[in-house]
């Protein structure tokens, strides 16, 4: 059940000093300057300091050097299961993948999430945090739900479409269990258009629902028409070129990588009931989010955009992993739209 681990040069290693001493003047500027904040910057001085080291770890790090300086998804799931103290329930999917059951595997609701970080980043502690939350709200209304969450391998050590292998055998494993697809939902990063390298999904009738928390669906590394960096989200777009083309590698672009370039009739057959994408009021990819809301509600309808005012790229997950655990907009909204579609 190992898993590569990625490996760096001496050049590599020697260079997290001087990348130390550039994240804590981040940091030291950002208390400074946290004291007078605006409408496009974070709610709170200790998230607005927490979000300038992210900015500047992201900007200052390539993804190699940030996955060697933080535990794979797989431990940090070994991690929550341990101080949570329930069982590790860990899958060999194939292709290099591993599931992990959080809650009652037998719960009538599934989640099958594919956790963000641009293919570059594991999934931290804050993603298990609010796997649990999720968990409890629906146990509030009388409703079981667990969460199956994947470990994929990360660019460069796999590039595409590998991830994209891994995320169908993981939703092919929920729905060869004899899960209901009608009570499974999915946190979807992928299209559900066959890919010619990957063995089609056979779905017996649509998923419950797809959410997309903040969906990174256009590779693009410059935006000169649009406004894109402000002081209130997490990354910047210094991070779009290192960490799409270690995502791409050799490969070329094309809908599955960019999903904002696909037509309106990609989206006409998604084989689920109903769509949520959510993203934050403050984040570089609200423009991209906005679009691909438009166009998938175009092609398929049921399709429902909810923008967090002041709120950074995936909050109700990195706000957990900072150590804030104030409720967010989009946290509540994606707890409320679960609760209405569960069963």
């Amino acid at each position: 059940m190992s898993l590569s681990k990625v490996q760096l040069t001496l050049q590599q290693k020697l260079d997290f000093l001087p990348a130390l001493a550039s994240i804590g003047l981040a940091a030291f500027y950002a208390i400074l300057t946290g004291l007078w904040r605006t409408e496009r910057e974070a709610k709170t001085l200790f998230l607005h300091v927490g979000y300038a080291i992210f900015r500047k770890v992201t900007a200052r790090l390539s993804p190699s050097q940030m996955q060697y300086a933080v535990p794979p998804s797989n431990k940090v799931y070994e991690q929550y299961a341990k101080k949570a103290g329930v069982p590790a329930q860990t899958v060999e999917l194939g292709h290099g993948a591993l599931g992990h059951w959080i809650g009652d595997r037998n719960a009538k609701n599934v989640i099958i999430w594919y956790h963000g970080g641009g293919f570059g980043l594991p999934a931290n502690m804050g993603y298990f945090k609010f796997y649990a939350q999720l968990i409890q709200t629906l146990a509030a209304s009388n409703k079981s739900l667990a969460v199956f969450s994947l470990t994929y391998t990360l660019a460069p050590l796999a590039t595409y479409p590998t991830q994209l292998k891994q995320a169908v055998a993981a939703a092919r494993y929920i729905l060869q269990d004899g899960r209901d697809p009608g009570t499974s939902a999915a946190s979807f990063r992928t299209s559900h258009t066959p890919h010619p390298q990957i063995e089609p999904l056979k779905i017996s009738a649509n998923l419950g629902g797809a959410a997309m928390i903040a969906p990174w669906t256009l590779l693009d590394t410059e935006f000169p028409d649009q406004e894109i960096y402000h002081g209130g989200d997490l990354i910047t777009q210094a991070v779009a070129q290192p960490w799409a083309s270690a995502y791409i590698g050799r490969a070329t672009r094309d809908h599955y990588t960019d999903l904002s370039s696909a037509p309106v009739e990609w989206y006409k057959d998604f084989p689920v009931n109903r769509v949520l994408i959510t993203g934050g009021g403050n984040e570089i990819l609200l423009p991209i989010i906005q679009d691909l809301a438009g166009k998938f509600k175009k092609g398929f309808g049921k399709v429902e955009l909810f923008v967090g005012h002041r709120e950074c790229h995936v909050a109700p997950i990195y706000n957990l992993y900072l150590g804030d655990s104030t409720e967010t907009l989009q946290g509540k909204k994606v707890k409320s739209w679960l609760t209405e579609l569960a069963e």
